[in-house]
């Protein structure tokens, strides 16, 4: 099994992206590779992304539908995180949803919280 100290990606930071830095190509911050592939999977839909056709949790979608449940979405989530970021299934996370009803579409606070991080995503 890999050594969590050994994990590393490439970058998928773009220019505009509140933590780009210029030149950088490989992430080796545990934490930042972890970030930027959560970040990945929810900001994605299905289709998006060249050669993986089932990459990203279509969020967007589920938050213009009605009466759908937490579970549903944290199913959705956990089946990407298993698929996706293995660092996560590796040094463990814990996972909260909450959905707030809105006026046009519903907003999606997600809190996840790996090793004393607590990363939080909001889609309004």
């Amino acid at each position: 099994m890999k050594r969590t100290e050994d994990w590393k990606d490439l970058t998928i930071r773009w220019d505009g992206h509140q933590k780009y830095v210029s030149n950088k190509v490989v992430e080796d911050d545990l934490m930042e590779v972890i970030i930027q592939k959560l970040e990945m999977i929810l900001f994605t839909r299905p289709g998006e992304v060249y050669g993986e056709p089932g990459l990203g949790a279509d969020l967007e979608y589920y938050l213009w539908q009605t009466k759908v449940s937490n579970e549903i979405i944290k199913n959705k989530i956990t089946y990407q995180i298993i698929k996706y970021v293995n660092e996560l299934n590796v040094i463990g996370y814990e996972m909260n949803l909450k959905i707030i009803p809105g006026t046009v579409r519903d907003i999606l606070e997600i809190n996840i919280n790996v090793k004393g991080y607590n990363l939080f995503f909001i889609f309004e």
